[in-house]
This record gives C-alpha cells, sequence and structure tokens, in this order.
C-alpha cells in the first residue's frame, strides 16, 4: 500500500506543477486603470516614524473599487527603517482565486536616493499554489503571485501597485465591504474610493467614529472618497474577546435589510432537491430504526458529525453554496454548509422541520451592529423545531452523545435562520448543561516522600463532547502523558500509571479514572517539609490579562462550570479546624470548603463563570476577586521544628493548625538512628 501511495503522491504532485505553471500565465502586466484618481505623497514624511514596527513605515495605503468594472486597485508604499525592515518587507506577495479573479501588475519600483529603480519584471514573479487552511481541512485553491525583491537596502522606498478584477459571482453582483480607519501600526496617507453606479445603492455605516466621504455624483455614478492623513498607530490590550473589535471600520453594503440576506441564501439551500438512491437508503434506515421522532433526529445527527469527515473546497461559488446532498453523502465529507445542508434534507425528508443557520462565529452578538451582508457570516448550523421544542445544533461537531436536551451548541449568542419567514437576526440561547466533576485523592503513607494519586473525573456537556474527541484523536500513552503533565508543574517527581475510561453514550457523560506514583511529595523550605494543595484544574481555567489597567474588555472561559473535590489521607492523626469562603463577583464566582476527620483532610472547591468577558469598569473587582481567590485555594501541609525548637504539623489555609502526632513520629525516628548507630560501632569494633 505504501508504494502504491508514494506513486500517487508522485503523480498528483506532476500534475499539480503542470497545473501551476499554466497557471502561472492569469496575472497581466498593464497601464494604472483609468479611472482611478492619483495622489500626491509626501515620500519625506518621516512624523510617524517612531511608531513603526518590523524595521519598517507605511507611507501610503491606497484601495480604490470601480464597481462597475468590478475591479479593486491597491498600491502600497513603504520606507525601510532598518534591517529588520530589509528582512520583514523585501517580498512581495498577493493572493487572488483564479476561478473569477484576474491578478494585474501596474508597478513595483524602488526609490533610493531619489531615483526610481524599476523591478517589475515578468519572469521574476512566480505563482505559486499555497494552501494556508490545511490545518483545518479547507482547500480554497487560491494562487500566490510572489516577488522577492533583489538588493533591498536601508533607506529605500518600495512601491507597488495592482489591481484585481472580477467579484464572487455567488453574490449575484451585489456589494459589501469594509475599509479600516486605523491598525496596529501607523500610516501617514490612507486613501479609500468607491464608484457607485447610479442604479446601485450602498448604506455606508461606521464603527467607534464617523469619518464622512467627500461624494461626486454624475448621471452615470456615485463616488465616494475618504482621505485620512497621519493616522496614529492604535495599541489593543490583551485577551480581547473575539467579538471586540479595537479598530474603527468603514462598512459598506447593498443588502438593505437581513431580510434581503435570507433571500440570497434561500436560493443556496433549497428545499426541493432530488434525493439520490444511497441518500434515500440512509433516510429509511433512520426511519425504520427509530420510531420516535427525538431518536430519528439524533441519529441523523450522528450520522453527519461522525460518518461525514469534515473537509471543505472553498473556491469561487463554492466559497458559500453547499454540494448538493446526494453528493455529499456520496463523498461522505463536506464542510459546515455541506453538512448542515445535509442534516436539513435528512430531517425534512422525515416531515421534521430543520432550517441552515448563518452564523459569525467572531462577531457573535455585534452582528446586530454591522451592515446586512452574507460576508459577515463564516459558519452554517441547524435549527430543529420538534415537539413545540427548539433545538441548534453544529453538525460539525464531532462525538456529541446523550440526548436531544442535553446535546451542547457552542455560545454562538446569535444567527440567521434560513427559511421562507425568516427576516432578521435572532438570539440563540446558551445551550449547556454539562460541567466537570474532579476528585483528587492523595495517600500519604509516612512522611518520607512517597505518595499515591488517584483522580476521577466526570464530564459531561460540551466538556464530555471535548475530552471524548480526545481520547478519540490521540493514543491511550499520549492521553496518559497530556493528564501527567498537567500535574507534573505541582510535583516534579510524579508517574503516570494508568489511566482508564468510560463513555456513557446515553447520558453523554465520559468518566476518566487516572492512577500516579508521587515520589518527592515533600519540599524542604527553612528545614520544614512542606506540600501545597490547590484546585489543580480549576487553576488552569481561571486567567488574568497582563494589562492590568483596562480600557478594552478581556476575555474569560465561557462557559466553565467545575466542581473539583482534593481529598487528602495523611498518616497520623491531626487537630484541624473547619472553614469556608465564598468569593464572588459579576463574572464569577469560587466556593471553598475545608475539613478534617479522621486523618483525612477534604477541600471542596466550585467554580463558574457567568460571563465570557470582563468590562473594563467590571476589570477592578474582578482583579480584587481574582486575587481573593488565589489566596484562599492553596492549603500547605507542614511538618518540622517550630521556633521553640519542637515538632509542629500543620495545614494552613488561613489557620495554623498544630498536632501532637509529628513529636511521636520524630521520636521513633531517633529510637531508629541510635539503634542503627549501636550496631555500627558494634561491627566496627569487633
Amino acid at each position: 500500500m505504501k508504494k502504491y501511495y508514494n506513486a500517487s503522491i508522485l503523480i498528483i504532485g506532476f500534475l499539480f506543477n503542470t497545473t501551476v505553471q499554466a497557471q502561472s500565465k492569469k496575472f497581466k502586466i498593464e497601464e494604472e486603470p483609468f479611472w482611478i484618481t492619483v495622489n500626491p505623497i509626501d515620500y519625506g514624511n518621516t512624523k510617524l516614524d517612531h511608531e513603526a514596527e518590523d524595521g519598517y513605515m507605511d507611507i501610503s495605503y491606497e484601495k480604490q473599487v470601480s464597481l462597475t468594472q468590478q475591479t479593486t486597485y491597491f498600491k502600497k508604499t513603504i520606507r525601510i527603517l532598518s534591517e529588520a525592515g530589509v528582512q520583514n518587507r523585501s517580498e512581495i506577495t498577493i493572493e487572488f482565486d483564479p476561478s473569477y479573479e484576474q491578478l494585474t501588475f501596474h508597478s513595483i519600483r524602488i526609490m533610493r536616493n531619489g531615483k526610481w529603480i524599476n523591478k517589475l519584471k515578468a519572469e521574476k514573479i512566480k505563482v505559486i499554489q499555497q494552501e494556508t487552511e490545511l490545518d483545518r481541512h479547507l482547500y480554497n485553491q487560491s494562487l500566490s503571485a510572489i516577488l522577492v525583491l533583489e538588493d533591498v537596502r536601508k533607506s529605500d522606498i518600495i512601491e507597488y501597485s495592482y489591481s484585481i478584477k472580477g467579484f464572487n459571482t455567488i453574490f449575484n453582483g451585489k456589494y459589501a465591504d469594509s475599509y479600516g480607519t486605523a491598525f496596529s501600526v501607523p500610516v501617514n496617507n490612507l486613501y479609500y474610493k468607491v464608484i457607485i453606479p447610479s442604479n446601485k445603492e450602498v448604506i455606508i455605516k461606521y464603527t467607534k467614529a464617523p469619518n464622512n466621504p467627500g461624494i461626486k455624483k454624475s448621471a452615470d455614478e456615485t463616488i465616494y472618497e475618504w482621505i485620512l492623513k497621519d493616522v496614529h498607530a492604535l495599541h489593543v490590550q490583551d485577551k480581547l474577546p473575539s467579538w471586540f473589535d479595537p479598530y474603527p471600520s468603514i462598512l459598506l453594503s447593498e443588502y438593505k435589510d437581513w431580510k434581503e440576506v435570507n433571500n440570497w441564501a434561500l436560493q443556496l439551500f433549497p428545499r426541493s432537491n432530488v434525493l439520490t438512491p444511497e441518500l434515500e437508503k440512509k433516510i429509511s434506515e433512520i426511519r425504520m430504526k427509530n420510531p420516535n421522532p427525538r431518536n430519528r433526529v439524533l441519529e441523523a445527527l450522528r450520522f453527519v458529525q461522525d460518518d461525514i469527515r469534515y473537509m471543505g473546497f472553498e473556491m469561487g461559488e463554492s466559497s458559500h453554496k453547499p454540494f448538493p446532498p446526494g453528493k455529499i453523502i456520496d463523498q461522505r465529507f463536506g464542510d459546515c454548509k455541506d453538512k448542515s445542508y445535509l442534516l436539513c434534507t435528512i430531517l425534512r425528508a422525515m416531515n421534521i422541520e430543520a432550517s441552515p443557520v448563518l452564523i459569525g462565529t467572531g462577531y457573535k452578538k455585534t452582528i446586530k451592529t454591522l451592515l446586512p451582508s452574507p460576508t459577515v457570516f463564516d459558519h452554517v448550523t441547524v435549527q430543529v423545531k420538534l415537539d413545540d421544542n427548539t433545538f441548534y445544533f453544529d453538525p460539525t461537531i464531532q462525538y456529541q452523545r446523550g440526548d436531544l436536551d442535553n446535546i451542547f451548541f457552542p455560545d454562538y449568542q446569535c444567527g440567521l435562520v434560513i427559511n421562507e419567514n425568516s427576516n432578521n437576526i435572532i438570539d440563540i440561547p446558551m445551550q449547556e448543561k454539562g460541567m466537570v466533576k474532579i476528585k483528587e485523592i492523595f495517600d500519604i503513607p509516612d512522611m518520607f516522600g512517597k505518595a499515591q494519586l488517584k483522580v476521577k473525573t466526570s464530564y459531561s456537556g460540551s466538556f464530555a463532547d471535548d475530552i471524548r474527541s480526545s481520547f478519540q484523536n490521540n493514543s491511550h500513552y499520549e492521553m496518559l502523558k497530556k493528564f501527567r503533565d498537567y500535574y507534573a508543574p505541582y510535583f516534579e517527581k510524579i508517574k503516570g500509571d494508568s489511566l482508564h475510561f468510560e463513555d456513557d453514550e446515553d447520558s453523554g457523560i465520559f468518566t476518566t479514572e487516572e492512577f500516579y506514583s508521587i515520589s518527592d511529595l515533600w519540599k524542604i523550605e527553612s528545614g520544614k517539609k512542606k506540600a501545597q494543595f490547590e484546585s489543580f484544574v480549576i487553576n488552569g481555567i481561571m486567567n488574568k490579562p497582563a494589562d492590568l489597567e483596562r480600557q478594552m474588555p478581556f476575555y474569560i472561559s465561557f462557559p466553565a462550570i467545575y466542581s473539583e473535590s482534593i481529598e487528602i489521607n495523611v498518616p497520623e492523626e491531626w487537630k484541624a479546624i473547619h472553614s469556608s469562603d465564598e468569593i464572588k463577583c459579576d463574572n464569577f464566582f469560587m466556593k471553598t470548603d475545608f475539613s478534617y476527620s479522621n486523618r483525612k483532610f477534604l477541600l471542596k472547591y466550585e467554580y463558574k463563570t457567568l460571563t465570557d468577558n470582563v468590562s473594563p469598569e467590571e476589570a477592578p473587582f474582578y482583579l480584587e476577586s481574582y486575587d481573593k481567590v488565589n489566596k484562599s485555594i492553596a492549603y500547605t501541609l507542614t511538618w518540622g521544628y517550630d521556633n521553640n525548637n519542637k515538632i509542629e504539623t500543620q495545614i494552613r489555609a488561613e489557620d495554623v493548625l498544630k498536632s501532637k502526632g509529628g513529636r511521636i513520629l520524630l521520636s521513633i525516628g531517633l529510637v531508629v538512628i541510635m539503634v542503627i548507630g549501636i550496631i555500627i560501632w558494634r561491627i566496627w569494633n569487633a
């Protein structure tokens, strides 16, 4: 099999190279388009050079669009400030989709000592196919035109311009786009121009701050122009939520409302389609096996999730248009739109109401603040209505188990349901009933450092989905190593002994049991033995931003629902005091409880996040609560001499707890040492 596989790779490689060589002729070299505006550029402007990064400065950026010509013109000018800039900007790369776009170069040149050097030479430009999303199993077959500039030096000015002609026909001639008006780096000159034919009308909206355009009208067209000078770099803070866009922008769209977007999508997901024999067979199997409609939905969902592998070809119209359901089931793969369309088709054939749902995974709730447009969506899921209940499913999630009421749906927050009656974005409630329950048991047989650790964890909801997927995609050895590595920062000499798991498909609960041997439980500090115990798992969930003075929100893990208990079985009797605490803010709560009985300490933690982000106004109280948690969750077991040269044993939360057991253990140890000493002395003097 391996030999045939290698041979096929060679054949594919040959065909690939041949194809790329043919495609390399797709770019042209022509004069700049007649319809663009030629803007003067101050090449000597150095006002913002001190804000520049990576050794170069963006002197000018232009984007000019003609809807009549269906062409976008770009012009970029940069100044090389240092050797780092030579390294970072001596290569020009332009991506385009050859299925509907035509790339044309107009100029590539370098200014040195006030003189221009022409660098536009067709034979120097290489066109290659770079599949940048292969790790996500997506193939877009886009091409990259690459020019490695020769003889670039510090203080050079690089300038190039090009056009891309052709709009994706999937949008039926309608236009929507966004134009950033601030970036993470400074720009001296920023220029946008959009030419709208008189028979078209666009809506314009601004995020963050308005920026009124210059407008020119004629009988045939309307021209919008935005000119910005000396645009400062915008520095963003860390851990921003995906939906928070700190950069201001200009939004344009021909779509008047979400109903118009829905009508566009209805053509992509038609209800009437021919069922192939293979598809009819599968539907018949599900129907015959499951008289109950709820079970039919569940089996159809699992089939699409687990048996149709995720893979997408997203060039041209395929970027938004799914394959026919019959083709999807025959090839047994598809991306989100393919899998969702297949699931809808199967359910509709069994008289179960199902509709695709367009999702903006990054925008989430803020999608409502954007202009209506198909381009704001990057995902497709499914809405199912059954028995007066509404369910949402994501067919791209594998290995989901449990009944319909407990199937997890990600926190996408809102979406556009595609059906004949849809006319607006709807809210999608959180569909998460799962949590993680951890019980860690430390058995400490003596005070010499050895201990056994047993961890039993129960996962439900999305947490079960995640761990189930991990076991499906990793070997048993790798999983044990991953779990061991989780405790290694706390116990350096910890050995993973074994790992077991159990998957209850009916309830959807996934359970793991881990077994470890620890040989260095105790750490020596100031002549005392210490061992620290804390909420090991919950510690890894909580996070704190690096930028503490917040002007922007930061994300926290959500949903996060954890219950963690730690049982510590010690080798002697102790005296202890019960304590508990509850720390709560608008974003999370943590409850702790500490108790002791019969040589057993029990530490209990409950943690739950209440929001997916912390606003700048909430940040001070969140950080204060976070610090309180850090101070209260750790418990230290200490064994050694106190200030009066007496043995003390204690566990510390905020209380110091003592016992006589340590003295007894030390006395026994001293007796043993004396006996050994006498034996050695007698042998030596025999």
